[in-house]
């Protein structure tokens, strides 16, 4: 039996994949045409590919290389690893691959650990939002404030980067990007800024109710619609504005928003 090549482990209560190739036993070498996933050379990341070539030792007939082909990439970009770097295609490594692209996607845009459970995250990347072509900032830079900041401001600019976060993972159709819309391209441009230079809860809710106001409903699901409906109207949260009472409406929002339903 070949010993799994895979483990999980935890590590400061945040799932870690680290990864353990058997090299010492390939009693069951791959074949050519065999889809597979092989691990990058940084050993961060799992592409999808296929065998085309398989290279075995002369003396002793093992396996020490794989000629790969990587899915929707050209031929010419065919290369030869070693066998530690190849794993089965199957659910369990395909999940593990999914949380690798997950987690390369937050370093690169510095999204803070603490919005690790925002809905938003998971669509960052996704095709068709509404942001179009507009940058998404690095959150850990919005949310950045001077080490001796009281907590309050710590968690104002946390709020700050988590806003900006649901506004860039908005799909395509949920607010009106149109050249007249309430969320067209130089309006939302300017309203970025707007939550970027926030001084206090009442700023920052006037910002987020601006954005509450120029969502669709018909991307809100209508259990958290109705949620919605029963917290305090745009000019009483403004007036009566609190760090707690923006994260609480920021988390009905993010719940939510159908991110995966796009306006083609």
């Amino acid at each position: 039996m070949m010993m799994n090549r895979y483990v999980v482990g935890c590590f400061c209560s945040k799932i870690t994949l680290l990864f353990h190739a058997d090299t010492t036993s390939f009693s069951q070498p791959y074949e050519e045409n065999e889809d597979v996933l092989v691990e990058s050379v940084t050993g961060k990341l799992l592409w999808d590919a296929k065998i085309v070539g398989v290279s075995k030792a002369k003396d002793s007939g093992k396996v020490n290389g794989y000629r790969v082909r990587y899915d929707e990439w050209s031929s010419r970009f065919d290369e030869w690893v070693d066998p530690f770097r190849v794993v089965e295609r199957v659910e369990n490594n395909i999940e593990v691959q999914a949380e690798m692209l997950e987690d390369a996607a937050s370093l690169r845009d510095g999204v803070p650990p603490t919005l690790d459970n925002m809905v938003a995250k998971k669509f960052l990347r996704a095709k068709d939002r509404a942001r179009g072509s507009a940058p998404v900032p690095n959150f850990t830079e919005v949310a950045k404030v001077e080490p001796t900041a009281s907590t309050g401001k710590k968690t104002l600019g946390m709020l700050k980067a988590a806003l900006l976060l649901l506004e860039a993972a908005l799909p395509f159709g949920a607010v009106d990007t149109s050249a007249k819309g309430s969320w067209r391209p130089s309006l939302a441009s300017e309203w970025r800024s707007m939550v970027r230079s926030a001084r206090g809860p009442s700023s920052l809710m006037r910002c987020l109710v601006l954005l509450e106001s120029s969502l669709s409903l018909e991307w809100v699901e209508p259990h958290y619609s109705h949620l919605l409906s029963s917290l305090p109207i745009g000019w009483k949260a403004i007036n009566e504005a609190t760090v707690g009472s923006i994260a609480l409406r920021i988390f009905v929002i993010d719940q939510g928003i159908q991110y995966d339903e796009v306006d083609r």
